[in-house]
């Protein structure tokens, strides 16, 4: 198979673009382990994310974060109980396919001496990734919100942030904010990540004193959404939430906004938290809510973050990608733990963590202790808006860094 140089200097291996980057220029010391006497070799740490395909634009955000977090441990000192040995990042295109998810992590895994991999956002993708993880006993982190994830027999499927069940509850409760006896139409994309969090949604709508007056799926990736508007409107509902990705969230609002309906929005998560939705629909976006399981400003690690990941690609990190960032510094705290590269000793080394400061803790809540179940047991989302061309954090209070505007 022939290889060529990007601009950059990584090597591209063909359609399927495996990249193998020892990267090292970057930012803030955060480990203080005594280093030993070895010489320092490198640490191989795996990437699945999807580069071509549907979900290209948010895989490549993820991309790009994982080589910036990659550059701010290896100019830290890299992992101080391997003698200071620099991660090194092997990242696979999985193009946005289950198919090619299933064969790349496996290849990754068999070809590659790693000790962890993190990836793939999307949770159709990573609850096929899990699988072979799980057969080959390899450690892997995800931002992935299915509840799927850490249901069953898993023991090296790790989970830092909140799940689609928790973003349900906090979208019910921010659609009390707006008003008092509301009545929501949930639009949901039929894949894994669309049926678990509206799932979710219509399981504690009740508790909540919210009522559901429409739960439609549809065809992701569908060309029309006027049949879906003319059933909200129908509804008489006074808040939609669309579960969705980027593209059929833009056409949803669009669609919503042209029919002239009078109607509170939260996306949820998806596609409504990417840079890109806010400059597809323009000031459409103003006073839109939505769900993260990570924001740019929930934390001053987070900002710190942000500014670098701003001046190198021009835009604020959005949540998958600050997520990639913040399960790279967990890796890296593991392997300081563990002080091996086996996966298995890293794998012990995930269950012991409890992180408290520092980029690893980079989550709402500020602290990441797995459970039995491989999930962050303080993990909980952060109500957001688009307030100026801004996605910041409105809710819960303790986390706000902005007032919440009601239209």
């Amino acid at each position: 198979m022939k290889s060529s140089k990007n601009n950059s200097g990584s090597m591209q291996f063909g359609r399927r673009q495996i990249l193998t980057t020892a990267v090292a220029a970057g930012s803030v010391t955060m480990f203080n382990i005594p280093r030993k006497a070895f010489a320092a070799d490198v640490v191989n740490i795996g990437a699945l994310y999807p580069t071509t395909g549907s979900l290209a634009q948010t895989g490549q955000g993820c991309v790009n974060a994982a080589k910036l977090a990659v550059q701010m441990v290896n100019d830290a000192g890299g992992i101080k109980s391997l003698g200071g040995a620099k991660l090194n990042l092997i990242l696979s295109d999985i193009q946005s396919d289950t198919t090619v998810t299933r064969t790349e992590t496996d290849r990754l895994i068999s070809n590659y001496k790693l000790s962890a991999i993190h990836g793939c956002y999307a949770s159709a993708l990573t609850l096929i990734a899990s699988e072979v993880c799980e057969r080959a006993k390899m450690p892997l982190l995800t931002g992935s919100s299915s509840d799927q994830l850490n249901a069953g027999n898993r023991h090296y499927t790790f989970t830092p942030f909140a799940r689609a069940s928790q973003f349900a509850e906090a979208q019910l409760k921010m659609a009390k904010l707006v008003s008092e006896k509301p009545k929501v139409a949930v639009v949901f994309e039929n894949t894994a990540f669309g049926t678990s969090t509206s799932n979710g949604l219509r399981e504690k709508a009740p508790g909540l004193g919210v009522e559901i007056v429409l739960f439609e799926p549809y065809s992701a990736g569908f060309a029309d959404a006027s049949p879906l508007i003319n059933k909200i409107k129908a509804s008489g509902a006074d808040m939609v939430f669309p579960v969705s990705y980027l593209n059929d969230l833009i056409l949803i609002v669009r669609s919503i906004k042209q029919a002239g309906l009078n109607v509170a929005i939260n996306g949820g998560s998806g596609g409504f938290v990417l840079p890109d939705f806010q400059k597809s629909v323009g000031d459409l976006a103003e006073g839109l809510l939505g769900v993260a399981h990570w924001n740019h400003d929930i934390s001053a690690a987070a900002l710190a973050v942000n500014d670098a990941y701003k001046k190198q690609y021009g835009e604020f990190i959005f949540e998958y990608s600050g997520g990639a960032v913040a399960q790279t510094f967990m890796i890296a705290a593991a392997l300081e733990k563990a002080a091996s590269t086996d996966p298995q000793k890293v794998r012990e080394a995930l269950v012991g963590l409890d992180l408290t400061e520092g980029y690893a803790a980079m989550c709402p809540g500020g602290r990441v202790k797995f459970g039995s179940d491989g999930k962050n047991i303080y993990a909980y989302p952060v109500g957001v808006q688009w307030q100026k061309g801004d996605l910041v954090s409105v809710f819960p209070d303790k986390d706000a860094h902005a007032k919440l505007m009601k239209s």
